[in-house]
């Protein structure tokens, strides 16, 4: 399972579509066996769910995001956990012992 984290100025981005990098976790029965970094692509409106998806990817954690966005994940078949804020490692953690919560609230405007 890949888990990846929007990430800006080293930490969660607040906005998905404007993070800097994705911190990209491989998980399996709920260990982190390995990470990378992927750099986020120049911006372009509906691009990023499906360079996601051509990277693997099967959940997202971000902070805020357009609902057409969570849409084409939510179609591509990734999870869209958002609204979330903290460090990365205690998403990470909170993600693991699955008690992270997603507000699901979107931004509006997207």
């Amino acid at each position: 399972m890949r888990l990846a984290i929007a990430v800006k100025n080293n930490e969660i981005a607040e906005h998905f579509g404007h993070c800097d990098y994705f911190q990209v976790y491989n998980i399996s029965n709920n260990i982190v066996e390995s990470e990378e970094k992927i750099i986020n692509p120049p911006h372009q409106k509906g691009l990023l769910p499906k360079f996601l998806k051509d990277n693997g990817i099967d959940s997202l954690i971000t902070g805020n995001i357009g609902s057409l966005a969570v849409d084409k994940l939510e179609e591509l078949g990734i999870e869209a956990v958002r609204g979330v804020k903290g460090s990365l490692q205690q998403i990470l953690k909170e993600y693991l012992k699955n008690t992270l919560v997603s507000t699901d609230d979107t931004c509006e405007g997207h």
